[in-house]
């Protein structure tokens, strides 16, 4: 054995190791082949069909919550409407607009009698915030 020397060793161990690796890359084409050939068609008609089950589930799935849905999204629409209508035609708003509407008409009339009267405004009158302008209204 001696007499062999280590050449013949790393031969030997070079030709395993190259059989090895052309094995494992023969073995891997032939897996490749037969994936392709056989096995992705069927995975692939698979696929789709799941998919498609899938599909069909969660249109009937959200269309059903639509539909049971509808009707509450309605009525609390109609409530939101109703109560902001309800809050605009009472309290706060009238109140602003009735305090407006008297200011002005009180200014309109003032100023209208004291130009048949011939008197003249107040000159230590001062324009508020507020205060409506107008025909008759002077901001001195």
């Amino acid at each position: 054995m001696s007499g062999l020397g280590t050449e013949f060793y790393i031969v030997v161990a070079a030709a395993c190791v190259f059989t090895s690796v052309l094995s494992a890359i023969l073995t891997g084409f032939g897996f490749y082949y037969y994936y392709q050939s056989r096995l992705a068609n069927r995975l692939e008609k698979e696929l789709d069909e799941y998919a498609e089950i899938v599909k069909t589930k969660l249109k009937e799935g959200v269309e059903e919550a639509g539909e049971s849905l509808l009707p509450r999204f309605k009525q609390e629409t109609r409530a939101g409407f109703r109560e902001a209508i309800t809050d605009a035609l009472s309290g706060q708003m009238v109140d602003e607009t009735v305090r407006a509407m008297t200011k002005t008409g009180s200014t309109l009339v003032e100023s209208s009698l004291n130009l048949l009267l011939g008197r003249k405004e107040s000159e230590h009158r001062e324009h508020r915030p507020g205060q409506p302008d107008g025909p008759g209204v002077s901001r001195e």
